[in-house]
């Protein structure tokens, strides 16, 4: 920034120096500077200082173009590392505080406050060029007439004074566009989310209307803000007319300037006008911009700074869980009272219950996701902790009743997880799941689109392929919560009967409110109340 200022500001020196050779004025200037050309023609003189300028122009252009350059790459840079500090935080947090942001607050996040705190950033960078641009250029015009620079350095600093109730306004125009932004986020989740079942019953226009109100909220905070970037925007230009005049004036008639000074300086405080409106301007965004940053910090505290290593880890060859007076509570009282029980590997032990007994907390807790109040969970003796606790989640494929299914092909669905399979190894999932059939059926195998979130796919073979996902990790812990609720009881059967039938055969965990699915298990545990009860 500052070479490139520098740059221009040699060049446009060469003014003084050019005119008053071209105006036969004599150029003792240029002579003080460099008496070693003393001895040459006044023609020599100016294609000396012509070439002089040129390669000033020319210097800058390249500094310049390096300087843009180098400034979108650290933007970009910036807001893909804001974007994955963003996430790592979320997921270094731990699922009970994912839970709680939840999906759309989230994505608000990610869409809307990261690309806005990563343009907020960018005018800071925007700003510190204009600052170098004027610090280099009101120093060349002292240069040239140190008291026309005091009078535009007394205007300059009014006008920033000026601009500071408009900053403050911005900051406000910022929040109020940061809540809007996210209301609107969260209605048109709510919108998409819905829409099926709207669709169906004839309810679109309320989901439409709520949705149309928030983005009218949106676009009204937008709309002030734009009012307050064009005041300053169009105030800055006028005060710019009216300094260059005054300043003519002063260089004119009260100072008597030498016409290539005089020149010189105009020209130099003209270059000025630019970046001096392009501070005020870029000062009034970042205020609007920059409570982005206090949303995200808000919402996950501060971020992490250093991203998590992937870590190789082999699945532990365990043979015995054990969960000794295992206490979890939720804020709501709901939870787990002093459960206990263990499981040898490759038994399937099925939990049965209500609705809010406490079953997914269960499974939550022999995963890992949440660490016990009290009591111990212990791995072949050892605290599920540490290293344990690592090797642990290597060996658990978990398999929810909303398994997630991304808009991609089969084949990025099953590898998404980063499983090493080639070809063979996905069929052979898939023909243990008992989708291999359907997938053949498409014209693109494994390569075609299953829509969006799957939408090409029924809800059972949905979770079909969810399940072949995770036995692609080659698990020794099944851990199946509803997993199999959208299939019909033979179906679901079957495909127990092929999990159950796999060499080797992993232990599992299956949470289900049906008994015919729980009838595969070797044996049953009912949870009351956050206490577990024998059922066979």
């Amino acid at each position: 920034m500052l070479l490139g200022a520098i740059a221009e500001g040699f060049g446009l020196l060469m003014i003084v120096p050019l005119v008053t050779i071209a105006m036969n004025a004599g150029d003792s200037r240029l002579l003080y500077f460099a008496p070693w050309a003393a001895s040459w023609s006044q023609d020599q003189r100016f294609i000396v200082v012509l070439g002089l300028f040129v390669g000033a122009m020319a210097a800058r252009s390249l500094l310049l173009y390096g300087r843009d350059t180098l400034l979108a790459r650290l933007a970009a840079d910036y807001e893909a590392s804001l974007r994955l500090r963003s996430a790592a935080t979320l997921a270094g947090r731990g699922w009970a505080f994912a839970s709680r942001i939840g999906q759309p607050r989230m994505q608000a996040v990610l869409l809307n406050d990261v690309p806005r705190s990563a343009q907020a950033a960018a005018f800071i960078q925007e700003m510190a060029v204009g600052a170098s641009v004027l610090a280099v250029q009101l120093t060349l015009t002292f240069l040239l007439s140190p008291e026309l620079t005091l009078v535009a350095v007394v205007f300059l600093a009014a006008g920033s004074m000026i601009s500071v109730r408009l900053t403050r306004r911005g900051v406000h125009s910022g929040i109020d566009m940061t809540g809007a932004m996210e209301e609107s986020a969260g209605s048109g989740f709510r919108l998409h989310a819905g829409l099926k079942a709207a669709l169906a019953q004839g309810t679109v226009p309320a989901f439409l209307e709520e949705y149309r109100s928030s983005l009218g909220r949106t676009a009204s905070q937008f709309s002030r803000f734009a009012r307050d970037y064009s005041t300053a925007q169009q105030g800055a230009a006028f005060g710019a007319a009216v300094i260059a005049a005054v300043l003519l004036l002063v260089g004119v008639r009260i100072l008597a300037l030498p016409f290539p000074i005089l020149l010189t300086s105009l020209i130099l405080f003209a270059r000025m006008s630019n970046p001096a409106q392009q501070l005020q301007a870029n000062a009034l965004r970042t205020a609007a911009y920059a409570p982005a940053f206090a949303a995200i910090e808000h919402l996950l505290g501060p971020l992490e700074w250093g991203i998590p290593e992937a870590r190789s880890q082999s699945p532990l060859k365990w043979q015995l869980l054990e969960l000794d007076g295992v206490v979890f509570e939720h804020q709501s009282g709901l939870g787990l009272r002093h459960v206990s029980l263990r499981l040898e590997s490759g038994r399937w032990l099925g939990i049965g219950g209500a609705s809010g007994a406490g079953k997914t907390t269960l499974v939550d807790v022999v995963a890992g996701l949440s660490a016990p109040q009290k009591g111990t969970i212990l791995v072949d003796q050892k605290p599920l902790a540490g290293e344990t606790l690592e090797e642990w989640r290597a060996s658990i494929a978990y398999v929810g009743q909303e398994g997630t299914v991304f808009s991609d092909s089969v084949r990025g669905n099953l590898l998404a997880e980063g499983a090493d399979a080639g070809d063979d190894g996905l069929w052979q999932v898939l023909e243990t799941v008992g989708l291999a059939g359907r997938v053949r059926a498409f014209a693109g195998l494994l390569d075609e689109s299953v829509g969006d979130r799957g939408s090409q796919l029924s809800g059972g073979e949905r979770q079909r392929l969810v399940l072949a996902r995770a036995l692609l990790r080659r698990p020794t812990l099944l851990i199946l919560d509803e997993a199999t609720a959208a299939l019909d009881p033979a179906a679901e059967a079957d495909l127990l009967h092929r999990l159950r039938n796999m060499e080797p055969r992993p232990a599992a965990l299956v949470v289900a409110h049906r008994d015919s699915t729980l009838r595969h298990c070797d044996s049953v545990l009912t949870i009351q109340n956050g206490a577990l009860n024998s059922a066979g």
